[in-house]
């Protein structure tokens, strides 16, 4: 079986002990949730647009400071999954 590399203008890195960094933040009295993708190296705009697409939401924010992505809502599952076909 061969492995395919392919290459994205971004990384993310995985956590040490090997899992995926896709948390949610539950926000105001448990009733706002948040999707966290954490560790984004390189181009973090050309992941946000392909995510969004993915997930057919346009509400997905970029912190540039930390290098994380926020997407409204419990979606880390589908980011998790996502990623996972993606290679990382």
């Amino acid at each position: 079986m061969t492995q395919k590399t392919v290459m994205h203008a971004y990384f993310v890195n995985r956590t040490r002990f090997q899992s995926l960094p896709v948390y949610v933040d539950i926000k105001n009295g448990k009733t706002r949730k948040l999707t966290l993708v954490r560790r984004i190296e390189g181009d973090i705009q050309a992941l946000r647009n392909e995510l969004s697409s993915f997930l057919d939401d346009g509400s997905i924010q970029i912190k540039s400071i930390s290098n994380q992505l926020v997407i409204k809502g419990d979606r880390s599952s589908e980011v998790r999954e996502w990623l996972t076909k993606r290679g990382f």
